[in-house]
């Protein structure tokens, strides 16, 4: 690969975001599209990303992605959590590997040099994840009749997704606005949730 290619890539990014992170910490990342854009302006398009093999285990779905641009390949595995309902249903795997897809090419095009400048930014623990939004037992506090309805919290997990947010990142973000988890929210406080992360989205 020429040079002005590999100065294309690793051309810093203006649009970089944020999101809450483990113990407080703000994560840095950059949104799928823009690798997109970066690995078509500085290839021209001449790139191809396929995924080599998947694999769901333990509530978490693992992807092995390719991206070749040109006669130089790069693979890199990209991971995300199975997002279920409250009593345990599948909500759309389809989603789940579409995500986990997606942050494989994240991680492939880091190899080619895009975005290493936020490297590690996405990075996260995924030895242990959980399923998304399934609940302990009810706080006292917090009445079973008045809880989230059950379709508030399939949205926001579809909305977590969107916004590239784990299980724990979820629970902190709701913590930070409402003192509780996510799974935890009143109807109300659910549907306010839903219109910050829609916001966010």
């Amino acid at each position: 690969m020429d040079q002005e290619k590999l100065r294309l890539l690793m051309r810093p990014f203006n649009d970089i975001k944020s999101r809450p992170g483990r113990n407080g910490q703000s994560i840095q990342y950059v949104e799928a599209h823009s690798i997109v854009q970066r690995l078509n302006e500085a290839l021209g398009g001449d790139w191809s990303f396929r995924v080599l093999e998947r694999e769901i285990l333990d509530g978490e779905v693992i992807v092995l992605g390719e991206v070749r641009a040109g006669d130089v390949v790069k693979q890199a595995f990209g991971g995300g959590e199975v997002t279920m309902t409250r009593d345990g249903k599948i909500v759309s795997l389809a989603d789940d590997l579409k995500a986990a897809a997606t942050d494989a090419l994240k991680k492939a095009a880091t190899l080619l040099g895009v975005g290493l400048h936020v490297c590690g930014a996405e990075e996260r623990p995924q030895a242990h994840m959980k399923p998304k939004l399934v609940e302990p037992p009810p706080e006292p506090d917090v009445p079973p009749n008045n809880r989230l309805t059950r379709k508030q919290a399939e949205f926001i997990g579809k909305l977590a997704r969107s916004n590239a947010l784990g299980k724990h990142e979820l629970d902190e973000l709701a913590k930070q606005q409402f003192g509780k988890s996510a799974g935890f929210l009143t109807v109300k406080e659910a549907s306010e949730f839903i219109g910050t992360l829609s916001t966010a989205a």
